[in-house]
């Protein structure tokens, strides 16, 4: 058996996915639609709040029953609409997805090996940006964290600002750390700073336990 997608938004704007196993399903399609983040299938992306989505689940469609713009109706023909027992299944309790900010691309790559870890997904800094931006911000829900990683004692403006926009959006889900031991940069005086060691295992969990909780 497979899976079978169709997103619309509006009128006109409608996109499909054929024959996906349950593995893909969950991680392009569900995950995100329950955690309200932007899901891109056929080079369209719809935003969960502004889309309708339908998953049917029936026999795997072979190409012939794809040709002419016939691969929707054929699914419907042969597959069941499963998108509420999916979705009612998945809504519980979810792994956020986590945005890594960080002025180093070594700490940036450190910290993703540990959420790598962790099984946590990562997505885009400038997607969370995007969302925290956005009038009403999106990013407040349980969908997302993120790692500000204080890699350097003199963090750039640049951090700094995107740091405080991360905090501002998500509290306590915006977990700032420091891997090794430098100097905590003289902004962050007063904020609880994580000591992480990549090479340990109690530092991988301690900061799973953090963005989770």
């Amino acid at each position: 058996m497979a899976f079978h997608v169709e997103l619309s938004s509006g009128f006109r704007n409608r996109a499909h996915a054929f024959n996906l196993d349950e593995a893909k399903l969950r991680r392009t399609v569900i995950d995100p639609w329950i955690q309200g983040r932007r899901i891109a299938i056929a080079e369209k992306e719809f935003e969960p709040r502004d889309s309708k989505l339908i998953v049917l689940e029936g026999p795997e469609l072979a190409d012939t029953d794809l040709t002419i713009g016939r691969g929707w109706s054929n699914a419907e023909k042969s597959a069941e609409n499963v998108t509420r027992r999916l979705l009612d299944a998945a809504a519980a309790p979810s792994k956020p997805g986590i945005a890594i900010l960080a002025d180093d691309e070594s700490a940036r790559t450190e910290i993703g090996r540990m959420l790598q870890a962790l099984d946590l997904q990562t997505v885009p800094w400038a997607e969370l940006r995007a969302r925290i931006l956005s009038p009403p911000a999106q990013a407040s829900g349980p969908g997302y964290a993120a790692v500000l990683a204080a890699d350097s004692a003199e963090p750039s403006a640049s951090w700094l600002f995107d740091a405080g926009l991360a905090r501002g959006a998500l509290g306590d889900r915006a977990v700032v750390t420091q891997l090794g031991d430098a100097a905590i940069p003289a902004e962050l005086a007063g904020v609880e700073v994580m000591r992480l060691d990549p090479g340990e295992d109690s530092s991988v969990r301690a900061l799973g336990d953090r963005l989770t909780r």
